[in-house]
Order: C-alpha cells, then sequence, then structure tokens
C-alpha cells in the first residue's frame, strides 16, 4: 500500500482520514514545509474541541495571505465539531477561497466507518487516507523508515521490530531512530542488533505481562497491576491482547503453519503452549477484550485496568 502524500500545487481543501494518526501527523507537517518560509504568518492550526465559532475558521479561511500566495488552514478532528459548525465549514467548502488551504483531519476511524464521515463533503474534496499498516504494508513501512536514515532493515528484522512494538508505528519510528544511531557506520539494521536494542528495552512490562497470561500463570494478574502503573494506555495494552489472541489461534487451531510475517520465534514460543490454549478458549477471550474495547471507545467503560483485570481472571480461573 502506498502512503497517500499531498503535491504542490495545493488545492483549496483536503480531508486527512483514518486509523493511523502518526502518518496524518507526518503528513501535516511535510505540508507545513511545503508553504515555505512565510509558512508562521499565514497558518492557523485548530483543534475542534477549542472552536466556539466555526464562522472564525471561515473568516480567516477568506482572508488574504500575507506577502505570500496561500494561505494554510488545519483543523484538527472535524467530527468533533457540533453539527451547526461542521454545517458551517461545509458550507464553505461548497465555494472555497482560491487562496486558502482548508485541511480537515478526522483521526482515529476504522477503515470501515470512514465512509460515514465523508459521504457528505463535496465530491471536488480530495481526500486521503491512512488506514492501520498491518502485514506486509506495516513490513513495507518499516524498512522504508530505516532507508530515512541511510539504512537497510534485514527481513527478520522487519518482522521482529514488527512484533516488539505490536505494529505501534509511533513505537516504530522511535526504535528505528534509535537502532540507526546505534548501528552507526553499518548500512545494515540485523536481528540481532534489533534483539539486543530493541528487546531488551521493551522487555518489562508489556511482554512479562503477555508471556504470563498466555502461559496461563497466576501472577499475571501481578504484571497486569505493574503495566497500569507504567501509565501505558489501555486500548494499547487490549490492542496487544488482541494480536496475540489471532496469532494463538492461527498456530494452535488454524492448521495451516505459521503465517506470513511472522517471525519463527514467535512460533516456537506458541506452539509450547498447545497444551494451555484450545479454540473455545482463545475465542471467548477475543469476545471479553472486545467487549471492553467497545466500553472504552464508547464510554461505557469508566474503569478500563479493572475491566481487563476481571477477564484476566476469568482465562486464570475459569467458572
Amino acid at each position: 500500500m502506498k502512503i497517500p502524500q499531498i503535491h504542490p500545487p495545493l488545492k483549496e481543501s483536503y480531508l486527512l482520514i483514518g486509523e493511523e494518526v502518526f502518518l496524518i501527523e507526518e503528513q501535516l507537517t511535510s505540508l507545513r514545509a511545503l508553504m515555505g518560509d512565510n509558512a508562521s504568518m499565514n497558518s492557523a492550526w485548530y483543534q475542534a474541541q477549542e472552536v466556539q465559532r466555526a464562522e472564525d475558521v471561515v473568516e480567516l479561511c477568506n482572508t488574504m495571505p500575507f506577502l505570500s500566495d496561500r494561505r494554510l488552514i488545519v483543523l484538527r478532528n472535524f467530527h468533533r465539531l457540533g453539527r451547526r459548525e461542521q454545517e458551517c465549514i461545509r458550507a464553505y467548502l461548497e465555494r472555497p477561497c482560491s487562496s486558502t488551504t482548508l485541511v480537515l483531519t478526522i483521526e482515529g476511524v476504522p477503515g470501515k466507518e470512514e465512509k460515514k464521515y465523508t459521504k457528505d463533503f463535496p465530491q471536488g474534496m480530495e481526500v486521503l487516507q491512512f488506514d492501520s499498516l498491518k502485514g506486509r504494508d506495516l513490513h513495507d513501512w518499516i524498512a522504508g523508515r530505516a532507508r530515512m536514515y541511510g539504512k537497510t532493515a534485514d527481513r527478520d528484522a522487519v518482522y521482529l521490530i514488527a512484533e516488539i512494538t505490536g505494529g505501534n508505528i509511533w513505537f516504530i519510528a522511535s526504535e528505528i531512530e534509535k537502532l540507526s544511531l546505534y548501528v552507526g557506520s553499518r548500512s545494515a539494521i540485523t536481528i540481532k542488533d534489533v534483539e539486543y536494542l530493541v528487546m531488551r528495552s521493551h522487555e518489562p512490562p508489556i511482554f512479562a505481562f503477555m508471556d504470563a497470561l498466555f502461559d496461563r500463570k497466576k501472577d499475571a494478574i501481578v504484571k497486569l497491576y505493574e503495566l497500569e502503573h507504567t501509565g501505558i494506555n489501555e486500548l494499547e495494552v487490549i490492542s496487544r491482547i488482541e494480536n496475540q489472541i489471532t496469532q494463538h489461534y492461527q498456530i494452535l487451531c488454524g492448521g495451516k503453519g505459521r503465517p506470513p510475517g511472522m517471525h519463527p520465534f514467535v512460533e516456537k514460543k506458541i506452539l509450547a503452549r498447545r497444551s494451555l490454549w484450545n479454540a473455545l478458549q482463545l475465542t471467548r477471550l477475543l469476545s471479553h477484550v472486545r467487549k471492553i474495547e467497545q466500553g472504552i471507545k464508547s464510554g461505557r467503560t469508566l474503569h478500563p485496568y479493572a475491566a481487563i483485570h476481571e477477564a484476566v481472571l476469568g482465562v486464570l480461573f475459569p467458572a
């Protein structure tokens, strides 16, 4: 999958939408650079939650740029505006100012929900979708990120980075930068570099909890408590658990061997748990975890870690 990019000459309006907020963030940074030296005098950035009157945004959009041929207005998380404010912005988009580029973002929205957010925008508006990177797309992105620093990454190194970070590209970007500095004058990032630098630094506490949970050890409760106090986001924990369940199901119940993109050491670790899990147990755990995820996103679950704690107890001490 090719990551969408905004290229000059800039248009009157863009919509950046998708689950990968990091990619949206990078595109906005690139957009600021395209504005050149006068960016600070001709740019305005808004968070939807801070906008009290959409008319103020529209008025600025209709203001001629200062000592430049273009003004840039960025309104992030458009979907969090009130209905009246959204209608005001949409009305402007029907007849946008030719010297202004208005960029709207809708961040953190899964691909399957994007259509309901984009259907009411004018047809001429350019939409850039930043869907979650998975599988080969994620591996290609990791390899490309290494090339940004003048490095290549071995295939096994790429797979292991994806596995260790849980596919979180905020973490991946940070780790690749560290790896590039660590390897110094060497041109390649190897699996040994990843094992030494990344695995060691990420082992506690997220991996300690995951290993305890899927080894069905009682100290998984203690590990979860320690994990909570590190401040890691509960949705990150949920995502990791869901990913582990999927991998365990593929290896232990799928009957098709190691799926593409899974590192051999991950397969070996899962196979050692064959006696601990069956298909019914994995699907039940996945169902519980997804209910917690829905509750967090909808605001119904007020104490996410307590809900995860209850699900873990259900695994360790089934009724």
